[in-house]
């Protein structure tokens, strides 16, 4: 299954969009460097700053979530990508504010599937913002949002290069599934329950 998260695939969205009031969810985290950031669900008037944030990724950083050369964000890309349900489809940002202006430094998201109380997970975070834990907490968290929908674990597909993601889904269930699908990907498929335990 080649699916492509970040740019929804409607087919795997089994809830409608007909509300799309994000959740109250608000939590403060504490990155490595010190630094306070804010994770929340995303919005559908946070379009300019995640273009903004998506121009500030490496090409190297695309490519590993993308597994292709990613060009700018399309007009649909942010529509799809902002205007979500909360239901099928959940995804929060990680904030920071600096000099008085808000800066979205990472993203993640789960989809459910269709089958096995499973959601596709995955997340990116920016280059300067890097090796600070917010991944592991963008994590964690969906994780524990994802629990309240009955779902118990992530699936992910992952370019095999990628070793920092791959690390942080280890870490976060060391019994993790991992598949070889071809030379250069793998799917995993881990615990959510494990994720919010380990995942802290």
């Amino acid at each position: 299954m080649n699916t492509e998260l970040a740019l929804m695939d409607k087919d795997f969205c089994l809830a409608s969009r007909t509300d799309r009031k994000p959740p109250a969810y608000l939590r403060e985290i504490v990155l490595t460097d010190g630094t306070r950031a804010v994770l929340r669900p995303i919005r559908s008037e946070d379009k300019a700053a995640l273009l903004a944030f998506h121009s500030r990724l490496s090409a190297e950083s695309l490519f590993l979530r993308y597994h292709y050369s990613k060009g700018q964000l399309t007009e649909k890309d942010l529509k799809d990508l902002c205007d979500i349900d909360y239901v099928g489809t959940m995804a929060l940002v990680a904030e920071v504010e600096r000099s008085g202006t808000k800066e979205i430094i990472g993203v993640g998201r789960f989809i459910r599937l269709p089958f096995d109380h499973t959601a596709e997970v995955a997340f990116i975070v920016q280059d300067s913002e890097q090796h600070k834990g917010i991944g592991t907490q963008l994590l964690r968290h969906l994780a524990a949002l994802a629990w309240q929908k009955d779902i118990y674990f992530f699936f992910g597909e992952v370019l095999r290069q990628n070793c920092k993601m791959l690390s942080i889904f280890r870490k976060s269930d060391p019994a993790m599934k991992q598949e070889v699908d071809s030379p250069s990907t793998c799917s995993i498929t881990l615990s959510v329950a494990e994720a919010m335990r380990r995942a802290s």
